[in-house]
């Protein structure tokens, strides 16, 4: 399965909802959308994973390298929604931390 991208925009944040994989394969679009999201201007971009059945380690430097380039525009860049196997790598690998918005742990699961 590939990925599917649908971005919304509401109350001053963009949302990227996920469906399928994060891989080799498709992380570039997903790069792509994140990077012209925080260069047009947009202050909040949140990911939303719920969709998302899998994330290898292409995925994983996405998102750090997203979450790096908002922080550097003064944007945030949050995940949500990560669960199962997306959730436990993120969890493995720390990135939890700093990826999954809101009060700690908030988001994820949801």
């Amino acid at each position: 399965m590939g990925l599917a991208l649908h971005t919304t925009r509401q109350d001053g944040r963009a949302t990227i909802a996920a469906r399928g994989s994060i891989d080799l394969h498709s992380s570039d679009e997903l790069r792509s959308r994140l990077t012209e999201l925080v260069d047009a201007g947009e202050r909040e971009v949140v990911v939303d994973l719920t969709a998302v059945d899998f994330c290898d380690s292409s995925g994983l430097n996405v998102l750090v390298r997203a979450y790096k380039h908002a922080r550097a525009q003064n944007a945030t860049l949050t995940v949500t929604g990560a669960y199962g196997r997306v959730e436990n790598v993120l969890r493995t690998t720390g990135l939890d931390r700093f990826l999954i918005g809101g009060a700690a742990g908030e988001g994820v699961g949801t």
